[in-house]
This record gives C-alpha cells, structure tokens and sequence, in this order.
C-alpha cells in the first residue's frame, strides 16, 4: 500500500489526541469565557466517551488517506476544503452516526471532482451543520420531486411524487432543519400546490458525499 512521505494533518491530530481529550483539543482553537470551560467539561465521564469517539473516527480516516495517497497528491483545493473542514467538524462532533458521515465524506472527497468553490464551501458548511437525522432523511426522501408540508384529510390520496408531511410531526422539524441549511427551497407557487419545497441544486452532490467510503 502506498505510504504518505510526512504525518498527515489528521495523523497530527490524531497523535495529539491520544495524550488529552478530545474537548481539550478543541479548546485550542476556541476563544473567550469557553477555552476556560472546555478543560473543565474534559474532567467528565461524558468526555471520555467523546475522546474514544473521535480517537477512533480519525484512526479510520487516517487509514483511508493512507490507503489513497496517490489522490492526495493530486487533490485540488475544493477538495482538500472539504476533507479539511470534515476533520475539524468530527472535533467538536458527538453523534457516532453523525462521525460515520464525516468519515464518508473525507473518503469520497478524494474522487469528487469539478467542484468549484463556491460549492465546495457551501458543502462545507452544510456537512458540518447537518445533523446525522437530517442527513438520514435528506437521503431517504430524495428520490420525491418535492417536500408539502400539510396535513392530508383522512382517506385523502395524491397521484403525483410529492411527499406531504404534517406540520405537527417530527418530521417537519427535520424538513425546517434542511431549509435552514439551504438544502429545501420554496418552488414557484401553482394552484394544486402552493408551498411546495424542492430540493437545491446542491443536495444530490452533498448525497454522493455522505453515502459510503470509496472502494
């Protein structure tokens, strides 16, 4: 297997990982009244679950690079943006599901290409926002044309590929999360369907991303 000639940021990080917590970790590069805080919170038992955790996530990614050094060498700078905000999001990441998909997404970022920037720091963004049950649902509800938020009338049957969710449900949290993140858009008003929400044009990439490591 090829080996990478220096440590790999994530192999730094890693390393220095195995001697303080991960909240400790994080500390470093936060500012005000939480650097004091941080090292506190690293004294709990919550916080020993968290270094186990992400001393895990990064040993697998660390493996991963290893593995696929020759895309390393050739990575762009979109990708190296996503593969680098990855890595600092699973720091401050608790959610194990929500690790797994930060892994997905460093391996797959190194044969994702023509991303321009603009896209590359908009996925950014969203990997780091998005919450593993967000991205769960965002995958599973793609294959719709569109998200209605509405109670349907019992009996009620619709004919067309749209998903109606009542607004009472814990599934209309999960649909206002992806607006919030840009991911669900409110499509041109008609007769039939006033509110309909469409997936941006960005989703089916970020979908690529989250699903499983390369081969």
């Amino acid at each position: 297997m090829g080996k990478l000639t220096s440590p790999t940021a994530v192999e730094q990080v890693s390393g220095h990982l195995t001697t303080q917590t991960a909240l400790t970790v994080i500390s470093a590069i936060a500012a005000g009244p939480l650097v004091a805080l941080l090292p506190v919170l690293a004294g709990s038992i919550a916080a020993e679950r968290q270094k186990a955790r992400i001393e895990k996530c990064l040993a697998e990614i660390s493996f991963i690079l290893q593995e696929h050094s020759d895309f390393i060498r050739s990575l762009s700078d979109e990708q190296y943006k996503l593969v680098n905000e990855s890595v600092l999001a699973l720091l401050q990441t608790t959610d194990q599901k929500k690790l797994d998909y930060l892994r997905s997404v460093v391996a797959n970022s190194l044969t994702t290409s023509n991303l321009e920037f603009q896209e590359a720091a908009v996925l950014s963004r969203v990997i780091r926002d998005i919450s593993a049950e967000e991205a769960d649902y965002l995958i599973r509800t793609f294959q719709y044309q569109g998200i209605h938020l509405m109670a349907p009338a019992e009996g009620q049957e619709f004919t067309d590929n749209i998903l109606r969710v009542d607004p009472s449900t814990r599934d209309a949290l999960i649909v206002s999360g992806l607006m919030s993140l840009g991911l669900l858009i409110p499509a041109e008003p008609t007769y039939s369907a006033p509110s309909i929400l469409r997936f941006s044009g960005i989703v089916a990439k970020l979908i690529l991303l989250l699903r499983g490591p390369i081969a």
